[in-house]
């Protein structure tokens, strides 16, 4: 099976930490409050968009609406932004809030590039091992990464000083 990497939100699913497990057979990347919610079976996934995806991924209403208006991405529905994407931003997850940026870029750009700048931008600047949204230091040269935390710090502080 192919992976998908790209989601109908905007996510990046290669830097999702239960991909990353699934295809490096590690789970160091999985956030410690996950780690035991998820079992060795529920480390599976090929992306947002495949047949084969993590468990919490199919409960996605985002997902599942997306596939029934037959679109590549929310931004493509003339409901966006609808009350599924404002659920979605209601738990203010940073990887969440990132993502919704993205779909601006995806239109701009087109999805082949965005998708070349996301492989790059998630690997480790010194060793280029693959991270996860969350990790903090590269689980192979311990440099420090930029994550979707610190990317989502910079988003709101760029919005601040553009507002002043």
């Amino acid at each position: 099976m192919t992976y998908q990497l790209d989601s109908y939100c905007g996510l990046y699913c290669g830097a999702c930490f239960v991909m990353i497990a699934f295809k490096q057979n590690r789970d160091d990347c999985i956030p410690k409050e996950w780690i035991n919610q998820i079992s060795d079976k529920d480390l599976k996934c090929y992306g947002c968009k495949s047949d084969e995806i993590f468990e919490n991924c199919q409960k996605c209403g985002i997902r599942k609406c997306a596939r029934t208006k037959n679109i590549e991405f929310c931004s493509e529905c003339s409901d966006y932004p609808c009350e599924k994407i404002k659920y979605i931003q209601s738990f203010n997850l940073a990887h969440h809030n990132v993502a919704f940026n993205t779909l601006k870029t995806i239109e701009k750009i087109g999805v082949e590039p965005w998708l070349n700048q996301q492989e790059k931008r998630w690997l480790c600047s010194n060793c280029g091992s693959p991270f996860s949204w969350y990790e903090e230091n590269c689980f192979q040269c311990g440099t420090e990464l930029f994550n979707s935390i610190k990317e989502e710090r910079k988003l709101k502080n760029f919005k601040l000083s553009s507002n002043t």
